[in-house]
């Protein structure tokens, strides 16, 4: 038997009726929220519950709003592992997810699960929406102990209430080599392996690139916060019991400062002419069209997903490519290599009634990712050339009665027949139709398990930025924000701060207040937004 502190208390303080709809998929209408100005919901932590970590998993609720997630296979392993039962509430995304939340927790009808998002810390945590981890799951342990420095990123109030059990790179500058390459310029990845991967290696790329011609664009893709990160410091940091906004930090300003000129000399972003006839107002470009003109030099995006939209565009249209992605640029002046990261991981719920089952999910995913068998699989898949089947024989007359077969009488490879090889179908002997698989090269695959290690070469950071309320997310993201305008709009970021810092410090202070209140054991409310349907 093992102490495991819970969070119990759970009051519903509502001076009129609250009608909530329930959650629903994706693809459904945005639902109704109504509450009269007095809702809340209000969540404490109030006493210690004994549970036997001998005990069987059991069922586990997960509150999500990814389709057919309850059928996935790191779901089937699970439930197989453990004998458990995985369930998956529906509900969408945005305000409404966290209002069902609320309302599950408020109603007693807590989930044990839900996934990590940028809300969740501190928006969700200051309101007590979530379960310390601190005395199930020792940080400290062989299984954790490399996630230790990322989780303490997200430390509320000397607590932990998440532990990400995976890093994913959500930021990386992509290209196609094969135009630098045309074009008589330096791979980055050269420089990056030299260590002249800065600042100023990037700028006199963009300044080469930008000067050959006047259609080409030297960099679009996400905003000026990632670059910030490359200098050590966030633009809002949690750390010690302080919410510190950074905004009139002198790395923040300078490297804001240096963007803003690249902007101004034309390296940074279409042009408004080039948006105006896009119809492209911000730095997205999808990276499936980015590439196939070859103005664009750098695409600042995802790589786990733009490596292999960005190929398969351009081998699908004959266009010779050599896909490619490096962090982005050092800072000379920083004492470190920064980037900016992404976490991945889960939260238990005040009030969750299966504590067991939750922490055994958030392990098995640990146990997952830092699985030897799996990470060799994995690298063995991203890098064969073996030819990729679509999982139906493609012969509409197959006639297969068996039960590998689908309403149609269409035969379905079995497993034993993908892992053979087989590529003729064993009933009708059509031959298998052939899916696009893109092959990563083995330097890009290190690169990005380098980019997902915590203990490497570079030192990684999470802004919370992102972690408040819409109001606070809107200062930061949008045509007129802060971290977009100066690339994109050409508007002043000095003006910007100076116009939008003490409206963000009102909303911080809000949080300020909140997070004082739950230090001193005062009950701290979560109010249901209004969400009006259509």
């Amino acid at each position: 038997m093992k102490k495991l502190q819970k969070t119990l208390s759970i009051i519903l303080a509502v001076t009129s009726a609250v009608c909530v709809t329930a959650c629903q998929s994706d693809s459904a209408q945005q639902n109704t929220v109504t509450t009269d100005s007095m809702g809340e919901i209000s969540f404490t932590e109030a006493s210690v519950a004994e549970i036997d970590e001998e005990a069987p998993t059991g069922k586990v609720t997960y509150l999500s709003y990814e389709t057919n997630f309850d059928s996935s296979e790191i779901v089937s392993k699970f439930e197989k592992k453990y004998k458990a039962e995985f369930k998956q509430i529906m509900c969408q995304s945005g305000n409404a997810y966290f209002d069902k939340l609320g309302t599950l927790i408020s109603t007693g009808d807590s989930p044990d699960l839900v996934r990590y998002e940028w809300r969740c810390f501190p928006h969700g945590m200051s309101y007590n929406m979530y379960t310390p981890l601190d005395t199930y799951i020792n940080i400290d342990s062989d299984l954790w102990k490399d996630m230790k420095e990322i989780s303490e990123q997200f430390v509320y109030n000397g607590k932990h209430y998440y532990y990400p059990h995976a890093i994913t790179t959500n930021y990386a500058l992509n290209y196609n080599n094969r135009i630098l390459e045309e074009h008589g310029m330096t791979d980055p990845m050269t420089l990056l392996n030299e260590n002249r991967w800065t600042w100023s290696a990037f700028e006199e790329m963009l300044k080469q690139w930008c000067d050959m011609d006047p259609n080409h664009i030297g960099y679009n893709g996400v905003d000026g916060m990632i670059f910030v990160l490359t200098t050590g410091t966030k633009l809002i940091d949690i750390h010690d019991g302080e919410i510190v906004n950074n905004l009139r930090n002198e790395n923040v300003s300078r490297c804001m400062l240096w963007l803003e000129n690249m902007r101004r000399q034309g390296l940074i972003g279409p042009t408004p002419e080039q948006q105006q006839a896009t119809g492209v107002s911000g730095g997205y470009t999808p990276p499936d069209t980015a590439f196939v003109d070859g103005n664009l030099l750098f695409l600042g995006m995802n790589p786990s997903w733009t490596y292999d939209a960005a190929k398969e565009s351009l081998d699908k249209k004959g266009i010779e490519n050599e896909i490619k992605f490096v962090p982005f640029p050092r800072d000379e002046i920083a004492d470190k290599y920064y980037c900016g990261i992404n976490t991945f991981g889960y939260l238990i719920p005040s009030g969750a009634s299966n504590i067991k089952g939750a922490v055994d999910w958030i392990n098995f995913n640990r146990f997952e990712e830092v699985d030897e068998t799996n990470i060799a699989e994995n690298k063995s898949k991203a890098l064969s050339t073996q030819p990729s089947y679509f999982p139906k024989c493609s012969n509409a007359e197959c006639g297969d009665n068996s039960e590998n077969s689908d309403e149609k009488g269409r035969h379905i490879f079995t497993d034993e027949e993908n892992k053979s090889g087989m590529n003729i179908c064993p009933v009708c002997g059509t031959e298998r139709k052939e899916k696009y698989k893109t092959v990563w090269t083995e330097e890009q695959y290190e690169l990005h398990r380098e980019m997902m290690n915590p203990n490497g070469r570079f030192t990684m950071l999470f802004d919370h930025c992102y972690g408040f309320s819409d109001d606070v997310t809107k200062l930061f993201a949008g045509n007129e924000s802060l971290m977009d305008s100066p690339l994109y709009h050409d508007l002043s970021f000095t003006s910007l701060v100076e116009s939008k810092y003490d409206v963000l410090e009102g909303y911080l202070n809000h949080y300020r207040d909140i997070m004082k209140k739950n230090a001193e054991g005062k009950i701290v409310t979560y109010p249901i937004e209004n969400v009006v349907s259509e």
